[in-house]
């Protein structure tokens, strides 16, 4: 008789990245703004105001920022609006997620004990 002791596949360690990620966004104590504009006046926040550094991370033209930051264009494209979410998410209230982060590695070290 052949016994099978193969063990189980592990995560990636992207999926486990994806799964830290999405529990660090479970507890933001604010939503994260949905419309095009306050998604762009919000990175342009982190940026320091430059729409050019804006357009390079969105991979967008300078202009196209401006559009959205004066109103003019109000629902991207599916890419846009994909990079828009994945971009304000990434940067929304890093104090949160920094608390996070220390919790869950002082879970880790406690459980590790």
């Amino acid at each position: 008789m052949a016994t099978n002791n193969s063990k189980q596949p592990t995560p990636c360690h992207g999926k486990v990245l994806e799964a830290l990620t999405r529990a660090e966004r479970q507890v933001f104590t604010r939503s994260a703004p949905k419309s095009a504009k306050a998604q762009v006046k919000f990175l342009l926040t982190r940026v320091k105001g430059s729409t050019k550094a804006l357009a390079e991370r969105l991979v967008v033209s300078r202009r196209t920022v401006e559009r959205y930051r004066a109103g003019t264009l109000t629902t991207p494209q599916k890419r846009l609006r994909a990079a828009l979410v994945e971009e304000t998410e990434s940067e929304w209230q890093p104090q949160v997620r920094a608390q996070v982060r220390f919790s869950q590695r002082n879970d880790l070290a406690v459980a590790g004990a």
